[in-house]
């Protein structure tokens, strides 16, 4: 009897660095251990590393031209990056579950008695954080947000003293902050939560690997009938996403 075919996911990467595209999938296939069939596409224009409202927006367009330039069939999609850029959209034009690195963190880690802290680096993304969980409607779990100079991408190059550092501020957020856990946030601080766990008085949960189990809980979810032939006229927009866009009820499950 044939073995049937591994579900499928597509990790969309809206950064455009391809060095942290590989290092997202090479925790992935860790994670999943030859049971899901991992298929990444890097942002193709954009910011190197997203750090503010303005290179979010741009990457929001970025992942629709990215989901539409990868090559189906998939069972689930996920947006690795914190800010979750272009999910919404995304959602509403692709057949199959979309999930996002934040929500889908932020969900599992508020699910867990007491209330959790996020710390991630950056000094813009507090205040996008912020919105996000209170969009979400889990203000009252969130007991802070703990924000590291440096950005995801250089924490990322960090050694010894990079987990020093973040330990350090997971702390402040457990003995300050009354923190029953600590989220580290974004796909640069993407397997740091084993290296630090040791020197944090709470459990430390990793944004990418939380991420990754809840999308691929939604990976035996039914596709569903999407539609997108609104009549939109664009202009720019590339040859792919065009034709995507186009394409009707069935886009994305299979482009080739």
């Amino acid at each position: 009897m044939d073995a049937l075919p591994l579900p499928r996911l597509l990790l969309i990467n809206p950064n455009t660095d391809t060095d942290m595209t590989q290092r997202m999938v090479a925790h992935a296939r860790s994670l999943f251990a030859d049971t899901v069939a991992i298929e990444a596409v890097t942002a193709r224009f954009g910011a190197r590393y997203i750090t503010n409202p303005v290179s979010l927006t741009i990457a929001g367009h970025a992942v629709l031209d990215a989901l539409a330039r990868a090559r189906g069939p998939f069972d689930g999609v996920l947006v690795a990056c914190f800010g979750d850029p272009g999910r919404e959209a995304l959602s509403s034009i692709c057949p199959v579950p979309v999930a996002g690195m934040a929500q889908a963190a932020i969900r599992r880690a508020a699910r867990l008695p007491g209330r959790f802290s996020i710390v991630t680096g950056g000094k813009e993304w507090k205040p996008m954080l912020i919105s996000l969980v209170q969009s979400m409607g889990l203000s009252a779990r969130l007991a802070s947000v703990r924000i590291l100079p440096e950005a995801g991408n250089v924490l990322a190059t960090g050694g010894d003293a990079v987990c020093r550092q973040i330990a350090h501020i997971c702390n402040e957020a457990v003995r300050q902050d009354g923190a029953a856990r600590v989220l580290l946030g974004g796909a640069g601080l993407a397997g740091f939560s084993i290296r630090v766990a040791p020197y944090v008085a709470v459990p430390v949960m990793c944004s990418l690997h939380e991420s990754l189990l809840e999308i691929r809980d939604l990976l035996s979810r039914p596709a569903r009938s999407v539609s997108h032939r609104d009549g939109m006229k664009t202009v720019g927009l590339s040859a792919e996403l065009q034709r995507y866009l186009a394409s009707g009820t069935d886009a994305g499950v299979d482009l080739n």
